[in-house]
């Protein structure tokens, strides 16, 4: 009986460190397939585009957690755009975009441009790791900055 106590607590962990890790988009989000109508919305909201680096699905909670506190930083004030970590460079961004993302060794990124995908800045997970207030607080200076360049 004891054995199979522990097995089922084992396994409900396994099971819930799993729901966890997942990263949730939120609602409005774009993904690449869509990306000419989410530049779009970007140059008639006069937003800046928030190019989020990363894998959904990971079951690391490291990275998970390192894209949630990603798009709380961005919140509302971007057009967000998915890039997936199997195709994402590959995809129809601008040279700015792929050049940026090239910065930095692990995922999450979050690229942010402006609604035309140039002034790229990359903001990466190491950075994120080290200080997440500080590139928090950056990434809203930055959104700040190419919001008054649109607007």
């Amino acid at each position: 009986m004891k054995k199979l106590i522990t097995l089922l607590t084992v396994c409900s962990l396994f099971v819930l460190s799993q729901a966890w890790a997942d990263v949730k988009l939120p609602k409005g989000s774009f993904t690449t397939d869509r990306l000419e109508e989410a530049l779009k919305t970007a140059r008639e909201q006069k937003k800046p585009v928030a190019y989020l680096y990363t894998n959904t699905a990971t079951t690391c909670p490291l990275a998970s957690g390192a894209s949630e506190g990603f798009l709380e930083a961005v919140g509302r004030r971007c057009v967000l755009v998915y890039l997936p970590v199997k195709d994402g460079k590959k995809s129809g961004v601008s040279d700015a975009v792929k050049t940026a993302l090239k910065q930095g060794k692990y995922y999450p990124k979050l690229v942010l441009t402006d609604a035309d995908g140039g002034r790229a800045q990359c903001f990466t997970y190491e950075a994120y790791k080290a200080d997440s207030k500080k590139t928090g607080r950056e990434i809203k200076r930055q959104i700040t900055a190419l919001s008054k360049k649109q607007g």
